[in-house]
């Protein structure tokens, strides 16, 4: 299923080399790739799992600055090892070809590289480290992975090249742990145009130097059921906290041994949060402070820890609201 979410119309294009296409195009701008979070699911499951635990601007730059930059992104390319340089260029592209189209074909890809439940699923943009003893794995994309890309037209390779940002989340279960791993990612989508069709040939991860940025729209999420909702995160954390904090929250535990493990946040997290839109992953990054107290018997003495730390949170905006995708320490790597 994929949600949506109010876009922003308006395009330019351009039939001359080096001009591009810019975006963003949809009016309904896909907003996450994967099953409903509380699909199917009693509230303590959705609980459960939503805590288990990257509108551009495709400017062809001209004369000499144009030049330095693929000079320095082909020497990071071949001196750093990072990835293929992105085309610095469009050609003209195929009359008949919009960009509309463009979208529609890679939308339709990262629909089945959402739906896979493989841990590392071929010709796709994400993947996880664990491989071996992975089971339940669930893909989410969020972050409006389809807003804002930039798209590039190789006439020798009859190939178009969408660069694009996402969020994606994994949850899973591996070593009979609940886990959740969050991770915001730039793509490379290349599609090939072959007898007057658009076909996919993969959407892969990517990162090199001197690439074009993606730069997305605010959609001015109300900061109240923002909040309510971060609220409701750091609750169902202590609620759901065992020898160890759930997936998707602070990582923090008791000493080994510790038996008897009561979890309390002391304090109004959300009080001095203050949130910030990142154009580039388009999410919002939440900064706060939460005090955490955790009482429990080690060695036949009762214990008490205390804890005042600076978190934060990821959160999106989606159509059915705002969702907590991870409360993190800001000093856990």
């Amino acid at each position: 299923m994929v949600d949506k979410q109010i876009g922003f119309g308006g395009e330019r294009q351009a039939n001359v080399k080096g001009d591009y296409y810019e975006g963003p195009v949809y009016n309904n701008i896909r907003n996450h790739f994967g099953v409903e979070p509380d699909a199917g699911r009693s509230e303590s499951e959705a609980e459960a799992t939503e805590f288990s635990s990257g509108h551009g601007t495709a400017a062809a730059a001209g004369g000499g600055g144009l030049g330095v930059v693929v000079v320095l992104a082909v020497l990071g390319y071949f001196i750093f090892g990072g990835d293929e340089p992105f085309p610095a260029i469009s050609d003209p592209w195929p009359a008949e070809v919009k960009q509309e189209a463009v979208i529609a074909a890679a939308s339709g890809w990262l629909e089945r590289c959402a739906t896979s439940t493989s841990a590392t699923p071929a010709n796709c943009p994400q993947s996880i480290t664990e491989t071996s003893n992975v089971s339940k794995l669930r893909w989410v994309f969020y972050g409006n992975p389809l807003e804002a890309p930039v798209i590039h037209y190789t006439e020798a390779e009859s190939r178009f090249d969408m660069l694009g940002t996402i969020i994606v989340t994994a949850d899973y279960t591996a070593s009979k742990e609940v886990r959740r791993v969050v991770t915001p990612a730039k793509y490379w989508a290349k599609i090939k145009w072959v007898d007057g069709k658009l076909d996919v040939q993969n959407i892969k991860e990517h990162s090199a130097i001197g690439d074009p940025k993606v730069v997305k729209e605010d959609p001015k999420m109300p900061w109240e059921p923002a909040a309510a909702k971060l609220s409701d995160a750091f609750t169902r954390c202590a609620r759901g906290a065992k020898s160890a904090m759930p997936a998707g929250c602070p990582e923090w535990s008791p000493p080994p041994g510790a038996e008897k493990i009561k979890w309390s946040f002391t304090g109004d997290p959300i009080l001095t949060a203050r949130a910030t839109f990142d154009q580039q992953f388009g999410i919002y990054r939440v900064k706060g402070t939460y005090e955490l107290s955790v009482r429990y018997k080690w060695m036949g003495s009762a214990k008490t820890d205390n804890r005042n730390a600076t978190y934060e949170a990821l959160i999106a905006s989606t159509a059915a609201g705002p969702v907590v995708l991870q409360i993190k320490d800001t000093a856990t790597p």
